[in-house]
């Protein structure tokens, strides 16, 4: 018997979505190309080591800022969990504090 792949699956952390409710309007837009270009690849990003092994990261620009996105993905699960967007500044720190903590 043929196994039924199952359909990709996306969660949304909360602090993912507080993060990107607070980002303008037009950089919302851009998150949202960004997840459907994850769930196009979930390997597209830059795959994180060390205390954030198993988090990938998409880096994005508008204008004179530069954007992440983190998420981790679940082949098994086919699940992608979405963790963070926000600008470079800290990003790194303020996730992995909040990895910690779950």
């Amino acid at each position: 018997m043929a196994e039924r792949k199952r359909a990709r699956e996306v969660l949304a952390v909360p602090r993912f979505l507080r993060s990107k409710r607070r980002l303008p309007a037009s950089i919302q837009e851009m998150v949202d190309d960004q997840v459907r270009k994850v769930l196009e690849d979930p390997l597209l990003g830059e795959p994180k080591t060390g205390a954030l092994r198993g988090v990938s990261v998409i880096k994005f620009k508008l204008g004179p800022h530069q954007y992440l996105l983190a998420y981790e993905f679940s082949p098994k699960l086919n699940q992608i969990t979405l963790l963070d967007v926000g600008v470079h500044e800290n990003f790194y720190r303020d996730l992995q504090k909040y990895r910690d903590s779950r």
